[in-house]
């Protein structure tokens, strides 16, 4: 099986410790302060025994993010998952989990964000696989709610995409210069009263 940001392929106890090892660095000092010597020493091996596991800084990072990425993934899918939601608050409570966590990796965890933004720009493949894996969950919402006729969707992979579009600009850096939470929250609030009114509309058009 191809690995995907939410299907991993399984690290040995070695790869393992690594991966703890270098997070802890990159989390603490950053991902360019921190050299495979440094992460080396932490796991007491030498530079080339750690070549062997990984490839390059990069390599690890990747791995490190893949790691951060598939948690989020796990999050957002149990946030739709929870029974009694409507297909409003499925989507509402989508969205602003998405931005509670990029919110909080941005002002918690800057050395994460940063590493987040490093892999985006170095592997832009695996951005494309992170918009693939979000697609898919909002795709399911979607896919369900055109099977109770509580959406009128006949292009769920292209909606997601135009929703994932539309929330761009709150997972963009700039936007976390802005404001508080609160008003970020509320400001996508109205977004989602927006599209919901869309959606709303085009159910409206398309009934017999």
């Amino acid at each position: 099986m191809t690995a995907t940001v939410e299907t991993q392929p399984p690290l040995d106890e070695t790869a393992r410790a690594i991966l703890d090892a270098a997070s802890r660095r990159f989390l603490h000092y950053g991902y360019g302060k921190t050299t495979m010597s440094e992460i080396a020493g932490d796991c007491n091996m030498s530079t080339g025994n750690l070549y062997r596991y990984f490839p390059s800084k990069l390599d690890i990072a990747e791995a490190f993010v893949r790691r951060l990425r598939a948690e989020q993934t796990r999050l957002l899918r149990e946030a739709v998952g929870k029974a009694g939601l409507s297909v409003q608050e499925k989507l509402r409570a989508f969205f602003k989990l998405k931005l509670t966590l990029v919110y909080e990796r941005f002002h918690k965890r800057p050395k994460a964000y940063e590493l987040s933004q490093e892999i985006m720009n170095e592997r832009p493949s695996f951005a494309d696989e992170w918009e693939r894996a979000e697609s898919r969950v909002l795709c399911e919402v979607l896919n369900a709610a055109a099977a109770t006729g509580d959406l009128a969707v006949c292009d769920a992979p292209r909606t997601a995409r135009i929703l994932q579009d539309i929330f761009y600009r709150f997972a963009s850096s700039s936007v976390y210069y802005e404001g508080e939470f609160d008003l970020l929250e509320s400001e996508l609030d109205d977004v989602l009263d927006l599209i919901w009114d869309g959606f709303e509309h085009r159910k409206s058009a398309s009934a017999p």
